[in-house]
């Protein structure tokens, strides 16, 4: 137990309340994707992302053929975005 608060501890301490979380591990591809895509194509995903009856697996295959290789994995925690086993893009 502190016998004694120092002097500006508090406010230390609220400031960590304050500070941004930090970020682990490498950005989503999903996320990276549908930021550097034109807006007919991120349209497009983010309508087939949030299409629960089109498999994770299908839409890694069409992404990976246009461009750097995407898991159904990957998809997959980009559709929980949010949820505490999501990827950390935004809702």
């Amino acid at each position: 137990m502190i016998e004694k608060q120092p002097i500006g501890l508090a406010q230390e301490l609220d400031a960590l309340t304050g500070a941004p979380a930090a970020h682990r591990g490498p950005r989503c591809s999903v996320g990276a994707l549908l930021e550097a895509a034109d807006a007919d194509v991120a349209a497009s995903l983010r309508a087939v992302l949030d299409t629960t009856s089109v498999s994770a697996t299908a839409i890694a295959e069409t992404l990976s053929r246009y461009g750097d290789p995407v898991t159904a994995y990957t998809v997959n925690r980009h559709r929980r975005r949010g949820k505490p086993n999501g990827c950390r893009c935004e809702r």
